[in-house]
């Protein structure tokens, strides 16, 4: 479901299984010849930002992307609030600040700040144990049943694994109390504190530890943590159109549309991608106007841009601490000499003491970013239509160096190697796709039907398609009879066709799982 977090992508194009693992982090034009909206550069102490404006909209153009938005803020106010784009490739309505996006995991830190909440009224503390704050807490062994406390279920260093499919494919599947029990069947593959390992089920426990620990029942906690969400983070912190949503149809007007690429390297709109229980990992819907509020929120160390105070400064700075290192690239972190993972936050630390305080997101259509330097007072938000995969960060890997070489002398060269990173994705998907060819109706009708976890793979003429709830991924044919995914979430994902022992279908989705046909069709 979401980007992972660690900041260095590596110089080819990424799985998307490294994308939302976290071991990974971090442009041909393709003629949508979309005028921008004009942006709104202040003055700041630093001087103006029309220059750094042009050069982001000279790069939004270059890579061919649909819609974006940036923001660069101080605790005073926004220096810079750059729409970018058409909200959708039909309609051609521009992007606005109040143009709602899904910021997918950047949502983590929120659902930190709301556990902060609970600290600061002593309704919970950070290193209360999970079961004395909610006695139904269980863990897959009995020792981090009994030892795991509220801080460890926020970071990201439990020792507890998940299947790449569990939070990446199917969280829309479990209901609130069936993924609470979910978390005691996960795999163990490390003693806490010693391996980072990205696990949106246990952050999304974490994230309902402050309700049940209050007594909320777990049918009600879905809408109650929305209502929590409401009431103590996004009313307070000055986000007045953000909510818990994964689909923003009939909520409000003016929201963007998700995109992804196909093996051309053209764009298509992409199906909102469902996040249901898993919302504490990654269930936000904001506009620019929202997340450079809450950008400013962290600047000002807890007090909102209307003067409220939401957070006590020390919780809110407690959520920053890193407790487990975070794997950097050189090749796209060269200046950073330490990274952590706190809870709901990254902190990297570069040569010359500066330090970033960072989060990115990535959800079917969609890759975000936030960030801030709390020494020199300025933050960054980046909103992005387009798939994390195989393009999607690279745009915010841009816009982030950008600023630090140009501000801070940092990380010279990186936006230059983000443009020539992303051209590599996009070519890489050409080159697949001069390989792949229309799948024969006669190889693939006796796998045509409903398969475990969901899927259906369905055919209509010479179209071979396989679905997961809302999602769609049409399948073509490589020379060697193995099949790739041409569009939609995984595109550029290898499908396997074969059978088991006993002659039934079997789908490998690769990387991710293999499931068995459960009912074929007529």
């Amino acid at each position: 479901m979401e980007l992972a977090a660690a900041n260095a992508l590596t110089p080819t194009r990424p799985t998307r299984r490294a994308v939302l693992r976290g071991l990974v982090a971090g442009g041909v034009a393709v003629g949508l010849g979309a005028r921008s909206p004009s942006a709104a550069p202040a003055a700041g102490r630093d001087g103006g930002w029309d220059a750094f404006a042009a050069r982001v909209r000279e790069e939004f153009t270059a890579m061919g992307l649909v819609g974006a938005a940036v923001a660069v803020v101080d605790g005073d106010g926004v220096l810079l609030s750059l729409p970018l784009g058409v909200r959708d490739l039909e309609s051609r309505a521009p992007v606005t600040p109040a143009t709602r996006f899904l910021v997918a995991s950047t949502t983590k830190s929120m659902t930190s700040l709301l556990a902060a909440t609970y600290v600061d009224r002593r309704q919970l503390a950070w290193d209360q144990r999970a079961i004395d704050a909610w006695p139904g807490f269980r863990a897959p062994t009995d020792r981090l049943t009994h030892s795991l406390k509220v801080r460890d279920l926020l970071g990201m260093a439990t020792g507890i694994d998940e299947p790449p499919a569990l939070s990446g494919l199917h969280e829309g599947d479990p209901t609130a109390p069936q993924l609470l029990t979910s978390l005691a069947t996960l795999p163990v593959a490390a003693r806490p504190n010693t391996a980072y390992l990205y696990n949106n089920t246990v952050y999304s426990v974490g994230g309902y530890l402050p309700l049940l620990a209050s007594g909320v029942t777990g049918d009600a906690l879905t809408g109650t943590f929305a209502t929590e969400m409401r009431d103590r983070v996004y009313g307070p912190a000055g986000m007045a159109g953000a909510r818990i949503a994964d689909d923003p149809r009939g909520l409000v007007t003016d929201f963007m549309r998700g995109t992804v690429p196909d093996l051309t390297g053209a764009n298509r709109p992409l199906a909102y991608g469902p996040v249901g229980s898993y919302a504490p990992a990654g269930g936000t819907l904001a506009s620019l106007d929202d997340m450079a509020a809450y950008v400013r929120l962290q600047l000002r160390r807890g007090v909102s841009v209307d003067g409220r105070r939401v957070v006590s400064a020390q919780n809110l700075a407690e959520c920053w601490k890193p407790h487990i290192p975070v794997p950097v690239s050189p090749e796209f972190d060269p200046d950073v000499t330490a990274s952590g993972y706190g809870m709901g936050w990254i902190r990297n630390r570069f040569r010359d003491g500066t330090s970033l305080v960072w989060h990115n997101g990535g959800i079917d259509g969609f890759t975000s970013y936030i960030g801030f330097l709390p020494e020199r007072d300025l933050g960054l938000v980046v909103l992005n239509a387009m798939n994390p995969t195989p393009t999607g960060p690279y745009f915010y890997l841009y816009v982030l160096n950008l600023l630090l070489s140009e501000r801070f002398g940092l990380n010279r060269g990186v936006p230059e190697k983000a443009h020539a990173a992303y051209l590599a994705a996009l070519q890489g998907l050409r080159d697949l796709g001069s390989r792949t060819a229309p799948t024969d109706p006669g190889a693939t009708a006796a796998f045509l039907g409903h398969y475990e976890g969901g899927y259906r793979l369905t055919r209509q003429g010479l179209d071979l398609s396989l679905h997961l709830g809302p999602r769609t991924l049409p399948l073509g044919v490589l020379p060697d009879g193995t099949y790739v995914v041409t569009t939609g979430l995984l595109v550029g994902n290898e499908v396997r066709l074969t059978r088991d022992a006993d002659g039934t279908p079997l789908i490998e989705v690769v990387g991710f799982e293999t499931v068995r046909r459960t009912v074929g069709l007529p």
